[in-house]
């Protein structure tokens, strides 16, 4: 049997019950609570209660940003404020320093005193971040004020007071005595941009233009070079007529003037060397190098062109690389170096002359003569003309010339030409020679140091009976023994030239006979004074003797 006691612990009830109970009741509403379909209002009150949150911890979050951006505006306008009221208290730069130090010795000993404190911290941090952005973006510097008026930002005030000094001591030496700007400059310490720094060139321009006592100076300029200044424009002028003058005669007649851009402007700045008429004069009267192109003219050489221009054939060559001097032509363009003038003068001149009008050639053809025959039926005449033009001369050279008027006084008469055009014969001169054997060539023309004596042909060996050849058409004016040439040929080609081929064995032609280019005369042999077989070739022109090579094959 149970007793009293142990049947009263059978039935009270288990702690596990009511916590099983629970855990089933939190699953039944989790499952219920995930048919979307049939929980819309728990859903609804679910995101309400989410979307209250979110916006109490945005509310939350709005609130303290603004505190912290206030904290942070609040320290920055302290900082400034004190900086500011720092700077005009403090006269030098020993005080600054003194009292930037009292004001770290107190920040120090407020920190220390709040050593506990989050807010300290806090706001030193906030205090850094607002430097690191300013340092960033902007610097500690001066505000100058010129006579009131905000003109730049410095680091230092040392930077203004160089550019003053650098004004007073050059107004000084040019005025010849002691000068001191009046300009009130006043500083303000502020935050300044980087791109607002003081343009000192800028400051030293407007104290320039403050100086009342500095005086106008003249700057003579050519082609944008300066070459100094003078405080009298009438002497620049004078020596620049001068110079004209002493280039060109007859300048005050003509029209003359200055190639280059020569300028002379007024100017107070004392940046610009000042120099004295002479030296000016003489510099602008000197001669420098410079590099010119000439083109080159019908009948111009190398050597011509370089005695024209002062220079050398080898300068000529060096500065035209690849130039052959035996072969120029019209038109081509040639570098050449030469001393010019500082100032080149250019001068025009209205000349008046009688120029010749050269006559034309008709040509008439006339079927009943030959190809290289032609005479002259009407003699030409040249005409005349007066003509009016500007001419313009550079350093005395021509370099244009403009027709003003042109009158013909005399008309040409033309010339008539009549040019045959009838074929020549075979046996005609062509005006070429050949080669008359296929012999070894053995002695040429000139003097023979060996013989002692002059040769006036050349010499072809071969054996004998080789056949020798008329090295060009024409009529045969010898053939027979001739002293020393044996038996020989002539023939006159009707050109002013007559060939000679001696030492013949046998003869093939005679005295009148027409023969063509190509044609055998005669055999090679050993007649007259010789040493062995060969043909002695000659050359005459109006009965001189020319040098055979010089003919043969061309």
């Amino acid at each position: 049997m149970l007793s009293a006691e142990s049947y009263a612990l059978a039935r009270k009830p288990s702690r596990r019950r009511p916590l099983r109970r629970r855990w089933v009741k939190l699953r039944m509403r989790v499952r219920r609570f995930t048919i979307i379909h049939s929980n819309p209002g728990q859903i609804r009150g679910l995101s309400g209660g989410i979307f209250r949150g979110l916006s109490w911890l945005s509310g939350l979050f709005s609130a303290v940003w603004r505190a912290i951006t206030g904290l942070l505006s609040w320290i920055y306008r302290w900082c400034c404020r004190t900086a500011e009221q720092a700077a005009l208290r403090i006269r030098d730069f020993d005080a600054v320093r003194w009292d930037w130090y009292q004001r770290r010795l107190e920040l120090k000993s407020l920190t220390q005193r709040r050593q506990r404190s989050r807010t300290a911290p806090a706001l030193l941090m906030a205090s850094a971040v607002v430097m690191i952005v300013s340092a960033c973006c902007f610097s500690l510097g001066f505000e100058v004020r010129l006579n009131g008026e905000s003109i730049g930002y410095v680091e230092n005030r040392r930077e203004v007071l160089q550019v003053v000094e650098q004004v007073e001591q050059r107004v000084s030496s040019y005025l010849g005595a002691p000068y001191s700007l009046d300009a009130d400059f006043s500083y303000s310490l502020r935050y300044m941009d980087r791109t607002e720094r003081l343009d000192q060139e800028l400051l030293a321009q407007r104290l320039f233009a403050s100086v009342d006592d500095q005086p106008h100076r003249y700057v003579l300029l050519v082609d944008g070079e300066i070459l100094g200044s003078c405080q009298s424009r009438t002497a620049l002028e004078l020596m620049l007529r001068r110079i004209l003058l002493s280039a060109v005669p007859n300048a005050t007649q003509v029209n003359t003037s200055f190639v280059n851009d020569v300028q002379i402007q007024e100017t107070t700045s004392q940046a610009v060397p000042a120099a004295t008429i002479a030296d000016m004069e003489a510099l602008l009267t000197s001669l420098k190098e410079e590099t010119q192109y000439y083109t080159v003219q019908p009948g111009d050489t190398v050597s011509a062109i370089a005695l024209n221009h002062d220079t050398t054939v080898s300068q000529v060559k060096a500065l035209n690389p690849g130039l052959d001097e035996t072969r120029i032509y019209s038109g081509q363009q040639i570098t050449l170096s030469g001393a010019v003038p500082y100032l080149s003068v250019q001068q025009t001149v209205t000349e008046t002359y009688a120029e010749t009008i050269p006559f034309q050639t008709n040509v008439e053809y006339d079927d009943s003569m030959y190809k290289n025959k032609s005479y002259i039926k009407v003699e030409g005449v040249n005409g005349s003309a007066d003509v009016v033009a500007d001419v313009t001369y550079v350093n005395g050279s021509e370099t244009n010339r403009n027709i003003l008027s042109y009158t013909v006084t005399r008309e040409p008469v033309n010339a008539v030409k009549v040019v045959g055009t009838k074929d020549l014969p075979r046996t005609a001169a062509t005006g070429s020679f050949i080669k008359p054997s296929n012999g070894r060539f053995t002695s040429g023309y000139g003097y023979r140091p060996s013989l002692g004596d002059f040769h006036t042909g050349v010499d072809f060996a071969g054996k004998t009976g080789t056949a020798i050849w008329a090295a060009d058409g024409g009529t045969v004016s010898f053939a027979g023994r001739k002293g020393n040439y044996g038996l020989c040929v002539m023939i006159d080609h009707g050109n002013g030239y007559v060939t000679l081929y001696a030492h013949c064995s046998k003869l093939l032609v005679s005295k009148g006979d027409k023969v063509a280019k190509g044609d055998q005369i005669a055999k090679v042999g050993a007649t007259g004074r010789v040493t062995g077989a060969h043909v002695h070739f000659e050359i005459k022109y109006n009965g001189a003797n020319q040098n055979p090579l010089k003919y043969i094959g061309k």
